[in-house]
């Protein structure tokens, strides 16, 4: 179904039926989501893209958005299969796939796993355990990634969380943020109303506790290099210089960079910076430096 000029569909993917949302023509780039958001982070971008000459996809990964909230399948190395089965879904052997917060993991996993999928990665505001995610699990003084440990316990945390998702939410963009009123009152409520869903809560989660199966996967790629460009991205206040400085311990291209003026929402407080980058990035020729 078109809306917006949006072409929505829901595929089924082995275990799960994955919605996923498609503007332009072009050289395919896949978009993958983190929490607490879904496709609706890349509609800006994707109109971008698709104004450049791209075939923009973005798809809500399992537990999230549109998708199927399942028990279990949250770990990066499932997540990437389920991103491959989309991808056959829609016919699209080879892709770039520009990877969001948990969304980074799963796409590393795909290039990992299938590097003949990958034409190009992005990398953004996100480093993997074992690479720099772990530091974000130990507390501090003035401690902002609380929430990292806390959601490994999915159940306690939808016992203390449930009712209360739009307060959680309101601490996330004030907190992660350069500018706290760049993500709009409208699209606060397109957020609140998906986590309100019943299980979204723990599906959420659940990506958070796969932690402790992702690291063991992300350590069972060491002494292999990515061969795909890659470009890592992390908000001046947001993960900074951490996707890039994992990045060059995962891959052999690497470009990198901090977005000034963003927080962790690179995409809602820079969304024009953020559409340069993406797009100067996916039209340099591999093997040449933007």
């Amino acid at each position: 179904m078109a809306k917006d000029g949006f072409l929505h569909r829901t595929l089924s993917v082995g275990d799960v039926d994955l919605h996923a949302v498609e503007l332009g023509q072009g050289e395919p780039v896949v978009l993958v989501h983190g929490f607490p958001q879904h496709w609706w982070m890349w509609r800006t971008l994707m109109r971008d893209l698709a104004a450049a000459g791209f075939r923009a996809i973005a798809y809500d990964q399992r537990g999230m958005g549109g998708s199927t909230i399942t028990p279990a399948g949250y770990d990066k190395r499932t997540l990437a299969k389920d991103l491959a089965g989309l991808l056959d879904a829609l016919g699209v052997p080879q892709a770039a796939v520009i990877g969001y917060d948990h969304g980074g993991g799963t796409a590393l996993a795909l290039a990992f796993d299938q590097p003949q999928r990958v034409t190009k990665l992005g990398v953004i505001e996100y480093a993997p355990p074992g690479y720099g995610y772990e530091y974000g699990l130990q507390p501090m003084r003035n401690w902002q990634s609380w929430q990292l440990a806390f959601f490994t316990q999915p159940d306690v945390a939808v016992q203390f969380i449930a009712g209360k998702e739009r307060e959680l939410l309101a601490w996330y963009f004030w907190h992660w943020s350069a500018n706290p009123d760049a993500v709009d009152q409208a699209d606060f409520e397109v957020y609140v109303r998906q986590l309100q869903k019943p299980g979204a809560l723990r599906g959420g989660f659940a990506h958070f506790a796969a932690v402790f199966d992702d690291t063991e996967l992300f350590k069972s790629y060491a002494g292999r290099r990515i061969e795909a460009p890659v470009l890592a991205l992390g908000g001046e206040r947001g993960a900074a210089g951490f996707p890039e400085g994992a990045m060059r311990q995962l891959a052999r291209d690497v470009q990198g960079a901090v977005v000034s003026g963003a927080g962790h929402w690179i995409a809602d407080e820079q969304p024009e910076a953020l559409a340069r980058m993406l797009t100067d990035f996916l039209r340099t020729p591999a093997g040449s430096k933007a």
